[in-house]
């Protein structure tokens, strides 16, 4: 009786993660949502200031949108172009945009 593997749609086999976990030297991430995986490369500060750059009051997702794109590369473009699937994409994104916690040390 053999295991039946679910797999994710655009799932991709762990020698793929682990040529881009040799290749982004800040780490990668995945994201699954709704039955669906995408892959991202931990932003780098250029990829944060262009994400940054796209701050608009009337456009709340720009940010997001730019990040995402700038540091996708891999599975499920789905994870990107449906609405749904997208805001929980953001959600997981606002993580990455809070970055490192630091503490302020007074002298």
């Amino acid at each position: 009786m053999s295991k039946q593997v679910n797999l994710l749609i655009g799932q991709v086999p762990e020698s793929q993660v682990n040529e881009w976990k040799s290749k982004y030297s800040l780490g990668i991430y995945a994201v699954e949502v709704n039955g669906h995986i995408g892959y991202f490369k931990n932003p780098g500060r250029n990829e944060m200031n262009c994400a940054m750059s796209k701050a608009d009051k009337d456009k709340a997702l720009a940010i997001y949108e730019e990040l995402s794109s700038l540091t996708f590369i891999g599975g499920s473009e789905e994870v990107l172009k449906n609405d749904q699937m997208f805001i929980g994409v953001c959600q997981e994104l606002k993580v990455k945009l809070d970055g490192k916690k630091a503490r302020l040390v007074n002298l």
